[in-house]
């Protein structure tokens, strides 16, 4: 999709906020609200205080708040009968995308949404071709994503070389990348700074799924019964990382691509 530009936002291909636009963002709250916490605790019997349980996030909602100004009244109908298209009961979750200064790591997030609540009260406003528009989205998913998936490389030491791949994460909730290894021989993959690692015994090509917990061969075949004991599923939490790749392949390096989006809450 297309970069957005600052202050501006998009949901069902209408962009909202560009300059000259009948459409302007008034405010946007809930993006950098953390949603409502679902607890686990339990209430102990005969006795004060709670048994501790663990914390999950509902889902978000956020709530925009639009101005439509019209230079003519064809421009002001327009635009607010395509408000009324893209934001309409019902559907699938759909892509909101943003970006907003400073917001998620200042870069263009989406959260995947659909429109629950619409308000525009008829006013004196509507004679001089401008109203507010207050638009409420739901996201069953509190998780706010990174709308470009980032694809880093690290490669085993080869010909004398050794090499190690720097990078930060913004996040605030762990990244957990998709992995595949090209030309892998009993691999290591160490995250310096953390101490964290995930180990393999096979050889060949073989993609990591660290969300969905597997190991697959380039044939389809599982090989999750191949991972080296004390390893962890790799995930990026914020901050710095330094990733370093060993590998026992004699041929040519093995080479690790590593994709992810960075996610808020």
């Amino acid at each position: 999709m297309a970069e957005l530009s600052d202050w501006t936002c998009e949901f069902g291909g209408l962009v909202m906020g560009e300059p000259d636009s009948p459409i302007s963002i008034v405010g946007v709250d809930g993006l950098l609200t953390l949603p409502e916490i679902r607890s686990a605790d339990q209430t102990l019997v005969q006795r004060d205080g709670l048994w501790v349980g663990d914390d999950y996030l509902n889902g978000r909602t956020v709530t925009l708040t639009l101005e439509v100004y019209g230079r003519t009244r064809d421009e002001f109908t327009t635009a607010l009968s395509s408000l009324q298209a893209v934001f309409r009961r019902g559907g699938a979750e759909a892509p909101f995308r943003f970006r907003f200064p400073g917001v998620a790591g200042d870069q263009t997030a989406y959260v995947m949404a659909r429109c629950r609540k619409r308000s525009a009260p008829l006013d004196l406003n509507f004679a001089y071709l401008t109203c507010n528009l207050v638009v409420e989205l739901f996201a069953t998913s509190p998780y706010i994503v990174g709308d470009v998936e980032r694809e880093l490389t690290v490669q085993s030491p080869w010909d004398g070389t050794s090499t190690a791949l720097r990078f930060s994460s913004p996040g605030n909730e762990s990244a957990f990348p998709v992995i595949t290894l090209t030309n892998a021989q009993n691999c290591v993959l160490t995250d310096e700074v953390t101490g964290r690692f995930f180990g393999l015994t096979y050889g060949g090509t073989v993609t990591i799924d660290a969300a969905a917990r597997t190991v697959v061969s380039a044939a389809g075949n599982h090989f999750e019964d191949r991972i080296t004991d004390g390893s962890t599923w790799p995930e990026f939490e914020f901050g710095e990382h330094r990733l370093t790749l060993t590998s026992e392949a004699v041929t040519a390096p093995t080479v690790a691509t590593i994709k992810f989006r960075d996610r808020w809450t």
